[in-house]
């Protein structure tokens, strides 16, 4: 795991294209603190950086940007590749030699054998450039569920790529994209493809950009999509496979040469994934849990019932409002872009460090594919409000309640319309006052976003999980796992969103897979008999922390005095009379405290 960035066919003198994706790199030290490197190439205006997470291969044949055998070939890359142990033996009896034991080089030489085909091949998570030196061309690759980030900019035939939008700004690229308050407000973070910054947009998920350094041109192809077959119809064999490949999953995550943990709430997907792991590991798990002084908020009780029946190494960490008060500035600026969540990912991954972990293991991916949030029963409540007229659905901006005016939204001309109706911040009417700029502005912004096409076609259920894969655990809890964990040299690995498994699940008939009755009853059916009763029949709490209790305890958000704009401050006193929930507050925070 690595943090990677590097500018290609700049026209600015060589000496500052090394010290700038130098400057890049050391931005990004806290994803990459083991060790560091810079491929520059004098003839071929390019200069590749790596600031590296030693996880395989801990020695210096791990070291990047690496080189092929033949010099041919450069990568820089972040990320791992589960099967890369297959593919080396692949490689192996086609006639390659490796000198290390690192998944980069299997990379490297997967593709010299099969080219971009050879992206497909990956199960992993990454995020890579290779230089191909044969081809004078460039590629960028992104892996299929978007897990690991990569960010991008292309002007005056330059392209500069990084792992976090904030290394951009030692490549002198800094302008502001006017339009990511109004993104920020209605969302609670930037969707894909958009950042802070002009023109530094988000690689698609299962995509790669190719680059033609002779040409100057770029172009940006899908090597997978995922795709909803619904062919498994029956519930015991939907349940075999799940075990099964749940269990694969798994298994492959957990090569590692350092100690993995288990980031352990006490709920349901975080039990599954805390018994598998320890039964497969090979040698002592952590599992690594938060606990409050509010006790509405602890989750101990239903942690115990779990860890009472295995044999696990236990850490659970005392967290207060004064950790919370003391460390919250320092959050922020960890934040690589404004978001609503992540806060509870930056402190448990604060204690993984802490003990020297390196690796953790989240459920995070097993809502979305199973329906575990409530946007799954509301999806059908939407639906039923499509005979109300747009100019109906327009008056509810009027409405003191925040609930019905998101109504408005299901006026867009766009499925996002739906989406911000169910997970939406604020109102367009109340971002136009909040940033002084005309309704329709903010209309036409989000209805511009683009959607795939697709989404216009599917049933309820299907449209909700996608909303919830594609628009919320996309844009907001992927990043925010990944720069709040890697602020603290962390990896996290997500077994749900394993490639082979997400493509079971998505195999599944939806009237098997999502129930009324219960809450991912797929995914209790197949692990009840290993559970505790009460991890898997209480009601759904999520990983929550007291935010709402402690940030109105904070004079800095919670302060009317602070907030000049008249609707800020109105809806700053609501938050007091705790009115207004404490992610709205902190997004008012953000747009006009934050840096």
């Amino acid at each position: 795991m690595c943090r990677i960035a590097g500018i290609i066919n700049s026209k600015n003198p060589f000496e500052k294209i090394n010290q700038q994706v130098k400057a890049m790199c050391d931005s990004m030290q806290h994803g990459g603190p083991d060790d560091h490197g810079i491929y520059a190439a004098e003839k071929t205006p390019l200069c590749l950086g790596n600031r590296r997470l030693a996880i395989l291969d801990l020695s210096s044949g791990g070291h990047q940007p690496m080189v092929s055998h033949k010099e041919d070939l450069v990568i820089t890359y972040n990320g791992e590749i589960y099967n890369y142990r297959q593919i080396r033996t692949e490689l192996i009896n086609l006639g390659y030699i490796f000198k290390t034991q690192t998944d980069t080089e299997v990379i490297l030489y997967a593709y010299q054998h099969w080219g971009d085909k050879a992206f497909e091949k990956l199960d992993g998570i990454f995020a890579f450039c290779i230089f191909d030196k044969r081809e004078q061309c460039v590629y960028l690759v992104r892996d299929q569920n978007g897990i690991k980030p990569l960010y991008y900019h292309f002007a005056n035939e330059t392209l500069t790529f990084a792992s976090e939008v904030k290394a951009f700004k030692h490549a002198n690229i800094y302008q502001e994209n006017d339009n990511w308050r109004i993104y920020y407000l209605a969302f609670g973070h930037i969707p894909e493809p958009y950042t802070t910054l002009k023109n530094v947009c988000s690689l698609g998920k299962g995509c790669f950009l190719k680059y033609n350094i002779r040409s100057a041109e770029h172009f940006i192809q899908s090597y997978h999509e995922f795709e909803n077959t619904s062919y498994i119809h029956n519930e015991a064999y939907a349940i075999e496979r799940i075990r099964e490949q749940l269990g694969n999953s798994i298994k492959q995550q957990l090569i590692s040469d350092v100690d993995i943990g288990v980031l352990f709430s006490g709920g349901l997907d975080s039990s599954i994934i805390t018994i598998l792991a320890n039964q497969y590991n090979n040698k002592q798990l952590s599992s690594i849990s938060a606990n409050f002084n509010e006790i509405d908020f602890s989750e101990k009780k239903q942690r115990n019932s779990l860890l009472q029946k295995i044999n696990i190494q236990k850490i659970e960490q005392l967290i207060t409002y004064r950790d919370f008060v003391q460390n919250f500035e320092t959050v922020l600026a960890d934040m690589d872009q404004p978001t609503n969540d992540g806060i509870n990912t930056w402190f448990v991954c604060k204690t993984a460090k802490e003990h020297g972990i390196k690796v953790v293991l989240s459920g995070l991916g097993a809502d979305e594919l199973f329906g575990g949030y409530p946007s799954f029963d509301r999806i059908h409540k939407i639906q039923n409000l499509n005979w109300l007229s747009k100019s109906v659905l327009r008056s509810m901006r009027f409405s003191n309640n925040t609930k019905f005016k998101r109504l408005y939204y299901l006026s867009l001309n766009s499925p996002i319309g739906e989406y911000l109706c169910l997970r939406g911040v604020y109102s367009p009417d109340v971002i136009a006052e909040l940033l002084d700029i005309d309704m329709k502005t903010v209309i036409d912004c989000l209805e511009e976003i683009p959607l795939h096409p697709g989404i216009k076609k599917t049933s309820n259920e299907t449209r909700a999980s996608w909303f919830e894969l594609n628009m919320y655990m996309q844009n907001q809890l992927l990043k925010d796992t990944d720069f709040m964990s890697m602020s603290h040299g962390v990896e996290v690995r997500v077994p749900f969103l394993d490639r082979n498994f997400v493509d079971l699940v998505l195999s599944i008939s939806t009237e098997i897979k999502f129930s009324y009755e219960q809450k991912k009853k797929l995914l209790v059916e197949a692990y009840k008999e290993d559970l505790p009763v009460e991890t898997w029949k209480r009601t759904k709490m999520g990983f929550t922390f007291p935010f709402q209790e402690w940030m109105r305890k904070s004079c800095d958000i919670a302060d009317p005095s602070r907030y000049t704009n008249k609707r800020a401050k109105s809806l700053i006193k609501n938050f007091r009379e705790n009115k207004l929930h404490w992610s709205s507050a902190l997004a008012l925070y953000r747009i006009y405290h934050a840096s």
